[in-house]
């Protein structure tokens, strides 16, 4: 691979117009193109939506097809090789004859995967790969996740105190860091498709979920059905929640997916089982959540409850890629116990709460030896006012 310091140039700039579309693209990676001539950019564009056209076909349709003829095409992404929403990027850059396509890496998805770069220089395209490739792999992590492995890229967040502590002994936990940190937390929830809680932070923090920019899908788990009719979660935008709740039927192999009115079958089934909780106190609550828009999720309890594993199959088949979850600590837990987190973001206050009863950040049953937990790489460390946010992936 030959190139020189404006191929890396120009390469950083698609990353940048990519970035623009952070949060609105999934399950479409983030890409962002610039189309350059004589050394001067020509056009340049970036992915919006999915659904909308891709980053290469909006550089290409800002200018003239005499323009582009010798053209260099830079890209973060190797161009798309199949139909999906849009026809196939490759063939309209073949069409419009490019010079030279400078790609920062392969497209992990199976059905693109090398296919694109492979017929470009069939044409007599010349084509470099590689500029940038750890980043542009970073930016589109999500993607590359589920593309590589069929599952969701899953992240934990947790706000602290300096001795790992999420709430008092007695409780309070408002606020244990600065407004200014809560708020780059809100930006990240926009980074995600879903965020994620137990049910116990529903109760006793009552939140939105929101983001700065969009208000993604709410995903509570609670085996019990505790969720209160007058939370925040149920009444605002209700038709993004998506409940986990538990049912102890044994005729209910795996799951079975609420979206509408409850089924006859399912009522009589749940009245035969004689289960208080669920016929006297679920039925009614339950028609009164879905009919807001709301889905509810049966799962059959394990040993330990609900099954992260499972929870996180189910979100992913529903089209939700990424995972961000905020609490509590018995929730982050379970994830990490059964080894599902992918990147962690700690928020931690220049505060000491102390006292044994005193919750910390992570619950679940956790590690046996220290030699055994996960250790964070490529760590980033971010001074937010008096407060620090340390970030990495848990290479697990």
């Amino acid at each position: 691979m030959i190139y020189n310091e404006k191929d890396v140039f120009f390469i950083k700039k698609t990353i940048g117009l990519a970035k623009k579309a952070k949060g609105f693209t999934s399950p479409n990676p983030m890409v962002g193109a610039v189309i350059v001539k004589n050394g001067k950019i020509i056009s340049k564009g970036y992915h919006k939506r999915a659904g909308l056209p891709h980053a290469e076909i909006e550089a290409i349709r800002k200018i003239t097809p005499r323009d582009i003829k010798g053209a260099t095409l830079y890209i973060n992404l190797e161009p798309c090789f199949h139909f999906g929403q849009t026809p196939p990027c490759v063939d309209e850059i073949i069409k419009n004859k490019f010079q030279k396509v400078v790609v920062s890496t392969v497209d992990p998805n199976p059905e693109v995967k090398g296919k694109s770069i492979k017929k470009l220089r069939k044409a007599g395209i010349e084509v470099i790969i590689g500029i940038l490739e750890k980043e542009a792999r970073q930016l589109n992590e999500h993607f590359f996740k589920n593309k590589e492995t069929n599952s969701p890229f899953i992240a934990a967040k947790t706000a602290q105190s300096l001795d790992g502590k999420i709430a008092s002994s007695i409780g309070s936990s408002k606020w244990i860091t600065e407004k200014k940190t809560r708020d780059y937390a809100k930006s990240l929830r926009d980074t995600y498709d879903c965020i994620l809680v137990g049910i116990n932070t529903v109760i006793n923090d009552n939140p939105h979920l929101d983001g700065l920019t969009k208000i993604p899908v709410k995903v509570v788990i609670d085996p019990k059905f505790r969720i209160p009719l007058d939370s925040n979660l149920t009444n605002k935008h209700p038709e993004k929640l998506i409940i986990f709740t538990s049912c102890k039927d044994k005729n209910l192999d795996n799951f079975l997916p609420f979206s509408g009115r409850i089924q006859p079958n399912l009522e009589i089934s749940l009245r035969n089982n004689n289960s208080s909780l669920l016929v006297k106190a679920g039925l009614e609550k339950w028609h009164k959540i879905i009919s807001r828009g709301a889905k509810i999720f049966f799962l059959k309890e394990e040993s330990r409850g609900l099954s992260a594993k499972k929870i996180a199959h189910i979100l992913y088949d529903l089209g939700l890629m990424s995972i961000f979850i905020e609490g509590g600590a018995e929730t982050i837990g379970r994830f990490f116990d059964e080894q599902l987190v992918d990147k962690v973001y700690t928020f931690i206050a220049p505060k000491i709460i102390g006292g044994k009863y005193a919750l910390a950040s992570v619950g679940g049953l956790g590690i046996k030896e220290v030699s055994d937990a996960p250790y964070l790489k490529e760590v980033m460390v971010k001074k937010l006012g008096q407060d620090i946010l340390i970030s990495g992936y848990t290479g697990i």
